[in-house]
């Protein structure tokens, strides 16, 4: 049998050139962003794989430091992309490093295992070692040397006090509430004031909301605090809305001097002064009245609004003095 060597040697070149291929797509490489630094600077270090797809890989673990002399900054997730060769998967990570210290530092080549499905055995890639150059701060020694500048005070911005005129703001929101809730209590009146709809003149409305009090039988069930408070209320908005006197916030002695400024009713002086003076008693002195005084006290406020009133005249008749109170106000016990 003659043996043709021609295609023995050519088989063995195919052979050959495949297995050299397929070493050289199986490789790991090592790569800095730039091989010098400054002090204190950071720079990437890029570690590439590129191994088949059905191949199972064990990537080197990245302490914080690489060297005694080289830190680890951080370090990204392993990446994969894909090659030129289907059959192959290129890995990557990037690690950011740093150094302190300076003089040629050298970063020890990088060692990736990988194994194959039913092999026990662990293959491995090796990198190269690459080095990297930290120089020091420049310093121009022609000039001289001057002392280190102390803190600069930048100025305040707005949106800086943002936060503290919020909280100015808040903080008197907070005291304006708390005052206003002390007044409406001190006033004896509702935390929220009831807007009603006004129908009918001032005295008209003040003699409804005198049957409307009557109706709630204060007295009668022991508050006789909050039955003269209602009832000198009532009185006062008739002065303010009828009269123009600003009797809300007025003490007694204040309303009745009020009360000879305006030129009103002189009749009804007195009765106006006895209602007064019975409520604070009642309010400041802790009085009780009688039975009787509290109906008159109703009744005469009543006659009180019914004599300051305003009457409607005609030019062919004349005012007459009708409504003068006929009884006098009985005396206030304390």
């Amino acid at each position: 049998m003659k043996i043709n060597f021609r295609h023995i040697f050519a088989i063995g070149l195919v052979l050959f050139i495949s297995a050299f291929n397929c070493v050289q797509a199986q490789k790991a490489v090592l790569s800095l962003d730039t091989s010098s630094i400054r002090i204190g600077e950071r720079v990437l270090l890029r570690l590439n794989a590129t191994l088949p797809k059905s191949a199972s890989i064990y990537w080197p673990a990245i302490s914080d430091t690489l060297t005694a002399k080289v830190e680890v900054a951080t370090k990204s997730k392993i990446d994969t992309n894909a090659t030129s060769r289907n059959e192959f998967t290129n890995y990557s990570q990037t690690i950011l490093i740093t150094s302190f210290d300076t003089g040629y530092h050298y970063i020890p080549p990088f060692t990736i295992h990988y194994s194959y499905a039913g092999d026990t055995s662990r293959h491995e890639l090796l990198s190269e070692g690459v080095y990297l150059k930290v120089r020091t701060v420049e310093v121009d020694t022609t000039k001289a040397i001057r002392d280190i500048r102390g803190p600069v005070q930048a100025p305040l911005t707005f949106e800086e006090l943002v936060p503290f005129l919020a909280a100015i703001a808040v903080l008197a929101l907070i005291i304006g509430l708390i005052w206003y809730y002390l007044w409406r209590k001190r006033m004896n009146k509702p935390l929220f004031p009831v807007i009603t709809r006004t129908q009918g003149p001032p005295w008209q409305i003040a003699l409804q909301n005198l049957e409307s009090l009557e109706n709630k039988k204060l007295w009668q069930n022991g508050k006789i605090k909050e039955y003269y408070s209602e009832l000198t209320d009532i009185i006062r908005h008739y002065l303010h809305e009828q009269h123009g006197i600003e009797a809300m916030e007025m003490i007694t002695a204040e309303i009745i001097a009020a009360y000879d400024s305006a030129g009103l009713h002189g009749d009804a002086r007195s009765v106006l002064t006895n209602i007064l003076m019975q409520a604070d008693y009642v309010k400041f002195a802790k009085a009780i009245p009688l039975r009787n005084e509290n109906e008159l006290s109703m009744t005469y406020s009543r006659q009180f609004i019914d004599t300051t009133k305003p009457v409607a005249t005609t030019p062919e008749t004349k005012p007459t003095d009708n409504n003068t109170i006929q009884a006098p106000y009985p005396e206030v016990k304390a």
